[in-house]
């Protein structure tokens, strides 16, 4: 990061309705320089590489490029900052578009897992800094058809029984997050409006609308707990 200066964060999202919505309150609270692209609507990543980059959601896959030619150029800016040493947030679409970058795979996953399900820190994180502090188990909120390997040289952070690879760190300066700590009531909700056909299928890793909006006020206090935690790794406060 600078010295001297404040931190210049850029928010990338995929799609309109997939805002970094908490993960943008921790970094106006740390007075952070930031700017947000969208790039479904048109908007072009900056020529310059910001200190941190958070990669939000999206219902396309990373191997939709044919359909999403700014795909391609995406995965240029994020070797671009990997190659600077620079640091990177993914989370769900964005955690799968690191996964690649550094090495790891994109693949369809068992089943969808849509709602509120728990996620474990792994027995090899298990007392590293980034989880002191964390519970060793915690609810989260999921929305996610595809999974990734974990990319060569990555720790692996959290996993549950659905989705072996919920949550990686590399070089202790990117992470990647399959799951969703950033989500609001107002996540669920747009997520419900632009998605809902999703949440038709059965299973036990897809809940209904409404169990979901009742996990939002239930969690919501520890999702933004651990969310913090994580975020003060990658930009400490009074940056």
């Amino acid at each position: 990061m600078r010295k001297g200066g404040l931190v210049h964060v850029l928010f990338v999202q995929h799609v309109a309705f997939e805002r970094p919505f908490m993960i943008e309150d921790y970094v106006r609270e740390q007075g952070a320089r930031w700017e947000s692209v969208c790039l479904s609507s048109g908007d072009v990543l900056p020529s310059e590489v910001p200190d941190l980059v958070v990669l939000m959601g999206g219902p396309m896959s990373v191997h939709d490029e044919g359909l999403y030619p700014w795909l391609k150029e995406e995965k240029v800016f994020i070797r671009r900052c990997v190659e600077a040493g620079k640091r990177l947030i993914g989370v769900c679409l964005g955690a799968q578009l690191l996964a690649e970058a550094l090495g790891g795979e994109v693949r369809k996953a068992k089943g969808k897992e849509i709602g509120w399900f728990p996620v474990y820190v792994t027995p090899e994180a298990s007392g590293h800094p980034w989880v002191e502090g964390i519970p060793p188990s915690l609810m989260a909120f999921h929305w996610h058809g595809e999974e990734v390997t974990l990319p060569p040289g990555a720790l692996h952070l959290f996993y549950n029984h659905h989705t072996e690879v919920q949550g990686f760190l590399y070089e202790d300066r990117i992470l990647g997050l399959q799951f969703h700590l950033e989500g609001t009531p107002e996540t669920g909700e747009a997520l419900l409006a632009a998605c809902a056909s999703e949440c038709a299928g059965e299973g036990p890793s897809v809940q209904d609308p409404q169990t979901i909006r009742e996990g939002f006020s239930r969690y919501l206090t520890q999702t933004r707990r651990v969310l913090f935690h994580l975020l003060a790794r990658l930009i400490p406060y009074g940056q």
